[in-house]
């Protein structure tokens, strides 16, 4: 990618960022909280920063297990590629641009290769939150009896078909273009298929047990969030409430800086039926927010620009 693009992504990122400052709404409550936060509560927020390194090294873990195939990734230019995404996907819907800022750190010729596994990469952690959020939306529903809306049940239909999809791709796709079918590919999108078609079962098993893992400690990292925020909120609540959350944020489109609100509103939607502390429940959304996307994307912003410099 040319100087001119990363400056763009540098640019564009900051620009977000600057606008989400500029009109966020809440500073009086993060600062009257501050002051009157008990210490006690301080162990809460320093575990939700200590679970940040392990949240995307697991990311870098997985990343790395997804293009073995195409490169020999080592650990540390897995991790920058995944914090240089999160810059670049920072300022697009849903993230998408993530795999700008990763297939930087590939080698040129593996670069279209690695715009697929990206999209795997998303998959993977999209069957997941599905795989536990839709489970717990239900459980949620049943025990605030609560009855399925129309919209309800054809959100959770459009879900499912969407991971149905997903499933195909990461679990069947790859046995089609093992056969038959793969020679009669046009040639120009082979390059796109071979990525896919090389990973086997035990691959894909490894690669989900990290996404899962992965998916384990941000969910921690909310409760412990929610709770350095005085949100009075059992384990077993969490965990039917925190899962319905991410799952109604996952499938929501939405542009990464904006994420904080979407999060916020569902969090507000799903927990405040539990405890009745929207302020607080708002001012943690935003939290992790702040600390799994922002501070990764000011690093990752700062790393991509000097990219030559680190990896050269």
């Amino acid at each position: 990618m040319t100087v001119i693009i990363k400056w763009f992504i540098f640019g564009a990122s900051y620009s977000f960022l600057i606008y989400k400052l500029l009109t966020f709404q809440q500073y009086s409550e993060i600062m009257s909280w501050w002051k009157n936060v008990p210490v006690s509560y301080l162990g809460w927020l320093g575990a939700v920063f200590i679970l940040l390194p392990v949240n995307w090294c697991l990311e870098s873990l997985k990343w790395k297990m997804l293009v073995s195939n195409t490169e020999k990734l080592p650990f540390k230019t897995a991790f920058l590629s995944v914090l240089a995404g999160i810059s670049s996907g920072f300022f697009t819907p849903n993230r998408v641009g993530e795999m700008v800022g990763r297939v930087l750190y590939l080698k040129p010729e593996n670069r279209k290769s690695g715009i697929m596994l990206s999209v795997l990469n998303s998959i993977s952690q999209n069957i997941i939150m599905a795989a536990f959020g839709i489970p717990a939306f239900v459980l949620f529903l049943w025990i605030q009896n609560k009855s399925f809306s129309a919209g309800t049940a054809q959100y959770l239909i459009l879900i499912l078909f969407s991971v149905s999809i997903f499933i195909f791709v990461f679990f069947y796709l790859r046995k089609i273009l093992k056969g038959k079918v793969q020679g009669k590919i046009i040639e120009n999108l082979k390059i796109y298929i071979n990525c896919i078609a090389g990973f086997s079962a035990r691959d894909i098993v490894e690669i989900l047990s990290v996404t899962i893992l992965r998916y384990f400690i941000f969910c921690i990292q909310f409760y412990f969030m929610l709770r350095f925020f005085g949100v009075e909120l059992t384990e077993y609540q969490a965990l039917f409430a925190i899962p319905s959350t991410y799952l109604l944020v996952t499938f929501t489109p939405s542009l990464a800086f904006s994420e904080a609100a979407v999060r916020s509103s569902y969090a507000v939607l799903i927990i405040a039926a539990i405890s009745p502390q929207e302020v607080q429940i708002i001012l943690a959304g935003v939290g992790i927010w702040v600390v799994n996307f922002v501070i990764p994307m000011l690093v990752g912003s700062i790393l991509l620009l000097k990219k030559e410099s680190i990896i050269g």
